[in-house]
């Protein structure tokens, strides 16, 4: 059986991504053409569809790293902050859109808050990532010939 641990991030998130646009409970808010990401970056994402490849990214984490909440998301997520003269420091993402992304998540039945705190994967959260990563895989195998041995 092929779970999400099987197939690189990269790949996965992609495919994840299509997947979730058909989603109804998965969409950009209205400032989401507009808004940055992290405070360390300067401009917002040039991509039109980047809503769709964090909410994919951020599902993933959770199924890796689960359950997690907004604050230690925000630490995957940060970067070097330019301070002038000063130097530079790490700052994290944006918790707004990555806690919007999550309600949005859980009411489409991907994740759930957890006993311990964050949130966790739902069975249905954890059937389309691996019902995703086979198919990643299997595309994989095709192009790549390396890979049919893991």
């Amino acid at each position: 059986m092929t779970t999400h641990y099987d197939v690189p991030g990269e790949h996965l998130v992609g495919a994840l991504a299509n997947a979730l646009k058909s989603v109804d409970a998965v969409s950009p808010p209205d400032w989401a053409s507009f808004a940055k990401t992290a405070v360390h970056k300067e401009k917002s994402p040039s991509q039109s569809d980047w809503w769709y490849f964090r909410s994919a990214s951020v599902l993933r984490k959770i199924g890796v790293n689960g359950p997690i909440g907004t604050e230690r998301l925000a630490k995957h997520y940060s970067g070097a902050r330019d301070r002038g003269a000063k130097p530079n420091r790490s700052e994290g993402g944006s918790r707004k859109v990555l806690r919007l992304i999550m309600q949005q998540l859980e009411v489409a039945g991907f994740i759930i808050k957890s006993k311990q705190g964050g949130r966790g994967l739902t069975p249905k959260g954890q059937s389309i990532l691996d019902n995703t990563a086979f198919d990643v895989k299997k595309k994989l195998e095709k192009e790549i010939t390396s890979l049919s041995k893991y």
